[in-house]
């Protein structure tokens, strides 16, 4: 398993845009389907207004059949009570004068505007005949007046034959106008179907697209979803599914990175305190057995009396003090490094606490010639003294040891408001490189030649215990930053073992 944890997913920003999407998918079919059925449903009354108009053109072309008729049977029966010389058709003529007046107010309603002057004449002749009969003819025809007769029958006949053209144009008009209701209707139930088959094509194509898209925004990204979480089923939990769209998934996407980030760091802290708690183990055994005999060592050395060269001897002497000093501190690095920290919590002013530290380490000429700049903000937390003070002390001499003499080190504190309180310690060192920054707060590990590789190990250990964190990084004088962010209140002692 890999030593870096990836980088924390975002949170989506659009944790609606698939139901937006398929709504307004859906909604856009549903509405070509409305709108089909809409233009359907107002083709149908137009062509339902078509065939009840053409029904009652039927009727009316039924009545101009029966006006053109009635026009030529009154001629007829005129003429045959002429030919007969009595007045013994004169009833059935009468019935032909009546059906052609009783035809033309069936039909006057249903003549189309530009021949309604038809009529006005057919009515104009059908009275001029009459009067003509009535008058003239059966006069003519009872006193034997032969040419009177024959005079006004030609006219007659001219009034009659102009009335049945009349007629029949009437007829015409009318029957041509129920052609043109069925030609519009014909063309209407062609444009619907058209229309129909448009939408229905439309309805298909944006179906397509649709279940396309959902294949894109839904199907796929399940499927990364799904492959992710076989990956981390088999153990690898550096596996993240990562953008696969926007909305919805991706937020159930951003939401299973953070939990597997969350197990990847759970699972590195288990395996840290697991390390550590044997490292521990160890190095109590090795500080217990190593202290007894140094410092028995070094209480003959203070005892021993000079013979011979006096001052060479005590030069020699020195220097096993020193040695035998430098071995007991790695022991005692080794025991505060073992033993778990118990703390005593105080409210503490950390710029106060910040400068007296520091000062206290120049006076004891532990940091050497080195600058020591001191700029802290005003801030509070509630932390325990003494290991707050083990810890700028440690940084300020892994400062000081990295920085050439007349280097310089610059501790600054910043206030975070209810956050706590934000610590920096930079140096003007040769830095950290980047591979090295995972590895730094390693017990044992330093590039400094007689270092414990303690030291770093056991300033994580107090920064943890107080729920806090530390980082490396490159800082402003060109050396190792190191940050280190206290909370404003301790947390509790249960969730002080789980960060540790």
């Amino acid at each position: 398993m890999s030593a870096t944890p990836p980088e924390e997913p975002e949170r989506s920003e659009a944790p609606r845009a698939i139901a937006r999407q398929l709504a307004f998918g859906f909604g856009l079919v549903s509405l070509v389907a409305v709108a089909m059925c809409g233009v359907l449903i107002l083709q149908l009354i137009r062509v339902a207004g078509l065939v009840d108009s053409m029904r009652h053109d039927e009727d009316a072309i039924r009545g101009g059949a029966a006006l053109s008729a009635a026009v030529r049977e009154q001629y007829v029966h005129l003429a045959h009570t002429l030919i007969e010389g009595d007045r013994g058709h004169l009833d059935h003529y009468r019935d032909a004068l009546g059906r052609v007046e009783a035809s033309m107010e069936t039909i006057e309603s249903q003549v189309p505007a530009g021949e309604l002057w038809r009529l006005d004449r057919i009515r104009e002749n059908s009275g001029a005949i009459d009067e003509r009969f009535r008058e003239t003819l059966l006069t003519a025809m009872e006193s034997g007046e032969i040419e009177t007769l024959r005079r006004e029958h030609r006219r007659v006949e001219e009034l009659s034959l102009e009335s049945s053209l009349h007629a029949d144009h009437v007829a015409r008009a009318i029957e041509g106008r129920m052609v043109g209701a069925h030609i519009s209707a014909t063309g209407v139930t062609r444009v619907g179907l058209l229309s129909d088959a448009i939408c229905v094509a439309l309805v298909v194509l944006l179906s397509i697209r649709y279940t396309l898209g959902l294949r894109k925004v839904v199907i796929k990204p399940l499927g990364r979803l799904t492959a992710a979480a076989q990956q981390i089923g088999s153990g690898d939990l550096t596996t993240r599914v990562g953008k696969i769209g926007r909305g919805e998934l991706q937020a159930v996407a951003s939401a299973f990175d953070r939990m597997v980030a969350e197990l990847f760091a759970r699972e590195k802290r288990v395996l840290r305190n697991e390390r550590m708690a044997a490292i521990g183990q160890l190095a109590a055994g090795v500080a217990h057995e190593m202290n007894n005999p140094i410092g028995i060592i070094r209480g003959y050395l203070k005892t021993m009396q000079p013979e011979g060269d006096r001052w060479v001897l005590r030069e020699e002497l020195q220097i096993l003090d020193d040695e035998a000093s430098a071995c007991q501190r790695i022991a005692e690095d080794l025991l505060t490094y073992a033993r778990t920290p118990k703390l005593e919590f105080d409210r503490v002013r950390m710029h106060e606490f910040l400068e007296r530290s520091t000062e206290r380490l120049i006076e004891s000429e532990e940091l050497g010639e080195i600058d020591v700049l001191v700029r802290a903000e005003s801030g509070t937390v509630t932390a325990d003294r003494a290991r707050l003070r083990q810890l700028v002390t440690n940084l300020l001499r892994n400062a000081a040891q990295a920085s050439s003499e007349g280097g310089t080190v610059e501790i600054v504190g910043r206030s975070l408001g209810n956050r706590g309180y934000e610590l920096r310690v930079c140096d003007s060192g040769a830095g950290v490189d980047e591979a090295e920054r995972s590895k730094i707060f390693e017990p044992f590990y330093s590039k400094r030649s007689g270092g414990s590789g303690l030291g770093l190990a056991i300033c994580q250990g107090i920064v943890a215990a107080h729920g806090g964190s530390i980082d490396v990084s490159t800082g402003s004088l060109g050396g190792a930053e190191f940050r280190v962010e206290l909370p404003e209140d301790p947390p509790s002692r249960s969730a002080r073992r789980e960060m540790s």
